[in-house]
């Protein structure tokens, strides 16, 4: 197991315990609100941390991508379902934009870091 699952594993575990922990319900905010900034944040971190654990362990970029695409959407969803059964807590549609969101960051952000050891 590389550094970056290791870092990818402990990174999603500290947003499931952010996410899941019981609050007080906080009201509607719009897609630029810091609230929104933040989860495009801490999925841009776990995208680009996942995608990088796939890719050095020798896969390609096309794959790593995709699949690190994939799970990390996946799990930000799983996270705005799970809220909806914890107190105080709920499921909002725009959370999920803003997970999407920084799913698509930590990708740029991936290709760009690494797109010279591909040539």
């Amino acid at each position: 197991m590389n550094k970056y699952y290791i870092a990818s594993i402990l990174w999603a575990s500290l947003i499931l315990g952010l996410t899941l922990t019981p609050g007080k319900s906080l009201p509607d905010v719009d897609l630029f609100s810091y609230d929104k900034l933040g989860h495009a944040g801490i999925f841009a971190i776990q995208a680009y941390l996942f995608i990088s654990g796939i890719y050095f362990d020798k896969k390609s970029v096309t794959f790593s991508i995709l699949i690190g695409l994939l799970i990390t959407l996946v799990y930000g969803a799983g996270i705005e379902i799970a809220q909806e059964f914890i107190p105080d807590r709920g499921m909002e549609f725009m959370d999920l934009v803003a997970n999407c969101a920084g799913c698509i960051l930590g990708i740029s952000v991936f290709y760009i870091s690494y797109k010279k050891n591909w040539q």
